[in-house]
């Protein structure tokens, strides 16, 4: 077992605020954690994600896909591969399961396909534990309206039900390793409560 716990959920949902309200309690229990993106965390992978999110760009499903990847495999091999083997909880901000729902589930392309380039970018590499943060595309739409879009979340309502559609096939595949947690009308605090209680129970911290 190793300390890779990954957020998923579609745009908005509250992973970036969860995430970073997980690392405060894992610093008041003393325990090492680091914070990572994607796409992005590395100065390559950040490269990559400044292309992948500019409106600008046209990109096609299977290029789009393939720089994911790349951002990706750059992000395991610099920062949480190592810091995975130092015995750290490693926070990331989305992984694996986002090309799924997004490219798989949301573009439509090959998820066994998708299964095995994740495998192969990841070098093998599993988290331990994914929280998948579900709320309604109502608020979805609300928060991701609030700030300048880029170019994954303006793929409209159609897009996103699908990727939601997505996590909640995803999250039922492994019940050991995924926490689908329902995010509606839960405030930040409640939804927090939750995960760290999952995490107590799982690593014995308290």
């Amino acid at each position: 077992m190793n300390k890779f716990i990954t957020f998923e959920g579609i745009d908005g949902c509250g992973k970036t605020t969860q995430i970073n309200l997980l690392s405060k309690y894992l610093d008041s229990k003393k325990q090492d954690n680091v914070i990572v993106r994607e796409p992005g965390g590395t100065k390559i992978s950040e490269k990559i994600r400044a292309i992948l999110l500019d409106k600008g760009n046209d990109i096609n499903s299977y290029t789009e896909t393939l720089l994911f990847l790349s951002s990706r495999s750059q992000l395991v091999n610099e920062i949480i591969k190592k810091n995975i083997e130092q015995n750290k909880f490693v926070l990331c901000d989305r992984f694996t399961d986002s090309t799924l729902a997004y490219q798989g589930y949301g573009r439509g392309l090959n998820i066994q396909l998708l299964n095995d380039l994740n495998n192969f970018a990841t070098q093998n590499i599993s988290p331990d534990l994914t929280f998948v943060l579900d709320i309604n595309l109502s608020e979805s739409n609300k928060r991701i309206n609030k700030r300048n879009i880029d170019r994954m979340e303006q793929s409209g309502k159609e897009f996103l039900n699908k990727v939601k559609i997505g996590y909640q096939k995803i999250s039922n595949i492994d019940k050991d390793r995924y926490i689908f947690i329902d995010c509606c009308g839960k405030d930040i605090d409640s939804i927090h409560f939750s995960i760290v209680k999952s995490i107590n129970e799982r690593y014995k911290i308290n």
